[in-house]
């Protein structure tokens, strides 16, 4: 590990670059967390403080991403620290976009600190509040933003206007953001006995998908596609920001045909990694900065590629669609897996060449083992299929290719529970028998034979 040495899941399995980088992930998150002054934790970007951070070195942009991997953490101690920083009056909650309420409800989800939780409510509500203040459109119904604050400078919304971070548009980033947020504050509320901002929060949720799925759908594309605020025209072109929706799975059913791009190497499957902008676009990889400086027209960045996988995972268990397969999710966390090399040596940076595989953004010790996305979070709860849902229980479905006999997660932190979910095809590997198994404590709780979906009820 890195600097502090943490409690985090194992997880062993055929593939040895998916273990190596799982470690070393974990190594990475543990350099960013940061004991101030006061001493309390937070949880950095970067190395090395820059101009655009907060207090501390303090980002929200990557914050929802520190919190879907830091739940994981067995000492609760950070991210409580962390999340009770995001609405403190130092905080910069609403400088770039972040889900806030949904990060801390995600977290919950695994921690089941329900006093911890409760307590957050009303300063989230506000956040919420604040957002529609700064960045609602009435007349719409839609939020909007601006690239740069959404952490993709040069994205094509930014192009369109001729700038590189500026152009005010209806993004899926902002709004799935924010129909996140919504709908976990209507769960918190449910759950907590505030009924009347139950309902307040459901019927915004409701409403900003309609309006999103309304107005961001491009019918001859069939895909999310941002629109300009001046005049309301949609961009020109497939960005990998409209999966993010499936995050929290905001889309109704029928928009799962959009996930026929995510596979086909015309569009956004890189021979390296996810391309943020579709292969033929006349944008892709123009160089409009000094070279080595942000742009997300085309280029592999971390951010996106783990927001969309989180999306496919959820596609694949939420969703009843054929437009892809537990394989296709294995191969593209696989790319995503051999992104994380430097010369052999597993590596992290800004963003990566989707045809050619190298590191494109690497500014040395400023953006060594940039934290700006997850991986170990797209392992636990993608890849091995641990899902905490809203009532207490757990969903156990991996995605695992068809070829692979074992896999073992191991050391779950979970509520007051140690969990470990093991699969054995031939009953040869761990000794337990044959097909997916749950352990508390060492002991088999629950098991499938034939390697099926396991369900482990919320304790009464």
């Amino acid at each position: 590990m890195g600097n502090i040495a943490l409690k985090v899941p194992r997880f062993e399995c055929p593939e040895p670059h998916i273990e190596e980088i799982f470690r070393f992930r974990w190594m990475a998150y543990s350099t960013h967390l940061f004991k101030r002054a006061n001493g309390k934790f937070i949880v950095t970007e970067f190395s090395t403080p820059v101009s655009h951070s907060g207090v501390d070195g303090t980002v929200s942009c990557p914050a929802w991403h520190h919190i879907s991997e830091g739940r994981w953490i067995g000492d609760r101690t950070y991210m409580k620290d962390y999340l009770s920083f995001w609405l403190t009056p130092e905080a910069a909650p609403r400088l770039y976009s972040f889900p806030l309420a949904d990060s801390a409800y995600r977290y919950g989800l695994v921690s089941g600190e329900d006093d911890f939780i409760a307590g957050l409510f009303d300063g989230l509500a506000e956040n919420y509040f604040a957002w529609e203040r700064e960045r609602f459109d009435k007349k719409y119904g839609l939020f909007w933003q601006i690239p740069d604050r959404d952490g993709m400078e040069f994205a094509l919304l930014a192009l369109a206007y001729g700038r590189g971070h500026g152009g005010e548009g209806y993004r899926s980033t902002i709004n799935s953001y924010m129909y996140a947020d919504a709908v976990a504050l209507a769960r918190m509320a449910e759950k907590y006995g505030h009924t009347r901002e139950a309902a307040l929060f459901a019927e915004k949720a409701q409403t900003l998908k309609k309006n999103f799925q309304f107005f961001l759908w491009h019918k001859k594309r069939e895909f999310f596609v941002d629109r300009r605020r001046d005049n309301r025209f949609f961009l020109n072109g497939l960005e990998l920001e409209g999966y993010f929706p499936w995050f929290c799975n905001m889309p109704d059913e029928k928009y799962s045909c959009a996930w026929k791009y995510i596979t086909d190497p015309e569009y956004f499957c890189g021979k390296y990694g996810l391309r943020t902008l579709e292969k033929n676009h006349e944008e892709y990889l123009v160089e409009h900065s000094i070279p080595g400086m942000c742009m997300w027209n085309g280029w592999c960045w971390p951010f996106a590629s783990s927001l969309a996988l989180t999306g496919m995972a959820n596609l694949l268990n939420d969703y009843q669609q054929n437009v892809v397969t537990a394989e296709d999710y294995y191969k593209l966390l696989e790319t995503y897996t051999l992104c994380h090399y430097k010369d052999g040596v597993p590596h992290l940076a800004e963003n990566y060449e989707p045809d050619e595989g190298y590191w494109y953004t690497d500014r040395g010790e400023r953006s060594k083992y940039y934290n700006h996305s997850s991986y170990c979070d797209l392992v636990i709860s993608g890849l091995a299929g641990f899902r905490p849902a809203d009532d207490g229980s757990v969903v156990i479905n991996p995605l695992i290719p068809s070829d692979w006999d074992y896999f073992a997660l191991s050391d779950i932190t979970f509520v007051n529970r140690k969990l470990s979910v093991i699969f054995d095809r031939n009953g040869k590997k761990y000794n337990y028998g044959k097909g997916l198994f749950i352990l508390e404590d060492g002991k088999v709780i629950a098991s499938s034979p034939a390697g099926e979906k396991l369900i482990l009820p919320a304790r009464g």
